[in-house]
C-alpha cells in the first residue's frame, strides 16, 4: 500500500526542547523514542517564509537570488516572497500522483495577498487571528495590553482577537490540531493523502493558558511579556527572566500536550499503520542565553538556528539516531524517496539513512537577511555579506555557548569559512542579492560604498585585515 504523509511543523520550538529538561514534552519525547531523528539539523535560509519555501521545494532559499515581486508583504525582509513559478511544491509532487492534499495552519505569513503556499493542496484550512493577523474590528479593538506587555509593545490587537478565549480549546494550537485531527479522520477512506501541520505557536507571544507557564515559574506580581523582546536592554530582574522563560516553556508543553491529542486521534483512526509523519520546527529562540530574548538575523547561534526533524514509519521498530549534517531542503527529497515518488534534481537530498549511503556534509551555512552562519564541527563563523567589517569566529568545542569572538586569533579559518559563502553565491563578497525587498533600497544604496570599504581592506580575506 502506498503510505500516507503527515508533516507537523512547529515555528519557533527550540531543538532543545525536545528530549531533554528545558520544558515537559512527553509527547514529542515519545515520539522521538521511536523515530529517526536528525541530531544535527540547520535552518538553511530563515526566517518563517524562507524557512517554509525550501522545506516545501527542496530547493534552497538562500542565497536570494529571485527577484520576486514582494508588494504589500510585510514584514519585508530579504528572501521573504512566494515560491518561484519555476519551482515545485511537494504538494504538487504529490497531487500529481494521485494523492488528497491538505493544509492545516494559523501561520498568517502564508497567507498573506503576495504570498502562494497553498500551491498544491486541494484543500487548505486558515486559522486566523494569530500574531498580527487582525482579521476581527470593533469599537473594543485596542484591548489593553499592560498586564501583558508592559509600555514597550502593546500586541493589542492581537489581545482583541483573543478576547473571548474561554477554555484551552480556544487556543491556536488547539484549533490547529483539533482540525487537523478532523482532516485525517475525513480522509480515511480517501488515500493516499498527504497533510502538512503548520503550527505557529509556540512563536511569540508567549500567551500560553496560565497555568502552564505557572508550572514553571509563579507570575504573581509580575508582568507577562508575551512579547519577550520588551525586556531587552532593560536590565530585568531575576524573577522577570525566570517568568519570561515559563511563558515559553509552558507553551511548548502546551503545544506538546496538543500535539500528543493529535497523534492520539490519529493512531485511533488507524492511519499510524500506514502514515509516514514527520515533525519539524523551523528555528528556535533565545532565552536569555546571552542577556536577551527572541531571535535576531545577526544572532544565529545554535539556539536560533538549529532545528527539529523527526521521522516515524510504518516500517520502523526502533529508534535511530542521525549525526550527519543535514537542513530543511533536505525535506522533500527524503519525504519523496519515502513515498516512493521521483523527482527531478533538488538541490537537498535523500539522507534517510536505511535507504543509501549519502555523502555527508562537513559544514552547514544558514542565511538570514544579510548574514550568514558558516557551521562544521569545529567552527562557527557569523558574517554580515554587505558589511564585511562585522565578522565573529567560536570555538565550538572550547566555547559551544558561542560567547567569545575567537576571530582575531584565526584569520585562516576566517578565510576558509568565507570562500564556502562565496562558493555558494557563486561570486565575490560583499554580496549583491537579486531580491530587492522594498525597505531594503537605504541598504542596496549603500552597496557601492560598502564595496570601496571591501576594496581598502587590500586582498579580499587576507587574515587580520577583516577580523
Amino acid at each position: 500500500m502506498t503510505p500516507n504523509a503527515i508533516v507537523i511543523c512547529f515555528d519557533t520550538l527550540r531543538r532543545d526542547a525536545v528530549s531533554t529538561d528545558l520544558a515537559a514534552t512527553p509527547h514529542l519525547d515519545h515520539f522521538a523514542e521511536q523515530a529517526v531523528v536528525f541530531e544535527n539539523a540547520w535552518a538553511e535560509g530563515l526566517p518563517t517564509i524562507p524557512f517554509r519555501r525550501a522545506a516545501f521545494t527542496g530547493m534552497r532559499s538562500y542565497p536570494w537570488n529571485h527577484n520576486i515581486g514582494d508588494r504589500g508583504s510585510q514584514p519585508n525582509l530579504l528572501g521573504w516572497h512566494a515560491i518561484p513559478e519555476s519551482q515545485t511544491t511537494i504538494a504538487e509532487y504529490l497531487y500529481r500522483r494521485g494523492y488528497v492534499t491538505g493544509l492545516v495552519t494559523d501561520l498568517w505569513h502564508m497567507f498573506k495577498p503576495s504570498m502562494n503556499f497553498h500551491r498544491g493542496f486541494v484543500s487548505w484550512e486558515f486559522i486566523r487571528g494569530q500574531e498580527g493577523d487582525t482579521h476581527e474590528l470593533g469599537s473594543t479593538s485596542f484591548v489593553d495590553p499592560s498586564p501583558h506587555a508592559g509600555r514597550r509593545i502593546a500586541p493589542s490587537s492581537y489581545l482583541y482577537q483573543v478576547r473571548n478565549r474561554q477554555s484551552d480549546r480556544d487556543y491556536f494550537a488547539a484549533q490547529v490540531f483539533e482540525r487537523a485531527a478532523e482532516w485525517v479522520e475525513g480522509n480515511r477512506k480517501n488515500q493516499p493523502y498527504f497533510l502538512w501541520v503548520d503550527s505557529f505557536s509556540p512563536h511569540e507571544f508567549w500567551d500560553p493558558p496560565t497555568r502552564f507557564a505557572d508550572a514553571y515559574a509563579s507570575g504573581e506580581g509580575l508582568l507577562d511579556h508575551i512579547v519577550p523582546q520588551t525586556l531587552n536592554g532593560t536590565n530585568p530582574t531575576e524573577q522577570d527572566i525566570l517568568r519570561t522563560q515559563a511563558l515559553y516553556k509552558g507553551y511548548v508543553t502546551f503545544c506538546d500536550e496538543q500535539l500528543g491529542r493529535f497523534l492520539e486521534r490519529v493512531q485511533r483512526s488507524g492511519a499510524l499503520a500506514d502514515t509516514v509523519i514527520v515533525i519539524l520546527s523551523d528555528h528556535g529562540t533565545e532565552l536569555w542565553d546571552q542577556e536577551r530574548f527572541g531571535k535576531a538575523a545577526s544572532r544565529p547561534h545554535r539556539y536560533n538556528t538549529q532545528i527539529n526533524w523527526l521521522v516515524t514509519h510504518p516500517d520502523l521498530s526502533r529508534h535511530h539516531s542521525v549525526t550527519d549534517f543535514v537542513q530543511n531542503h533536505d525535506i522533500v527529497p527524503t519525504l519523496l524517496g519515502l513515498l516512493g515518488v521521483g523527482h527531478p534534481p533538488l538541490d537537498g537530498r535523500n539522507v534517510w539513512p536505511m535507504d543509501q549511503a549519502v555523502q555527508p556534509r562537513d559544514h552547514v551555512i544558514t542565511g538570514w537577511e544579510t548574514w550568514v552562519s558558516v557551521r562544521d564541527s569545529r567552527w562557527n563563523l557569523i558574517l554580515d555579506t554587505v558589511n564585511l567589517r562585522d565578522v565573529r569566529l567560536y570555538d565550538l568545542l572550547a566555547d559551544p555557548q558561542e560567547k567569545e569572538n575567537v576571530a582575531a586569533h584565526h584569520p585562516d579559518i576566517v578565510r576558509h569559512a568565507a570562500e564556502r559563502v562565496e562558493a555558494l553565491l557563486g561570486g565575490p563578497l560583499p554580496a549583491n542579492y537579486l531580491h530587492r525587498p522594498r525597505n531594503f533600497s537605504a541598504t542596496v544604496g549603500g552597496l557601492r560604498q560598502v564595496r570601496k570599504q571591501a576594496q581598502h581592506l587590500g586582498e579580499r580575506w587576507q587574515g587580520s585585515n577583516l577580523v
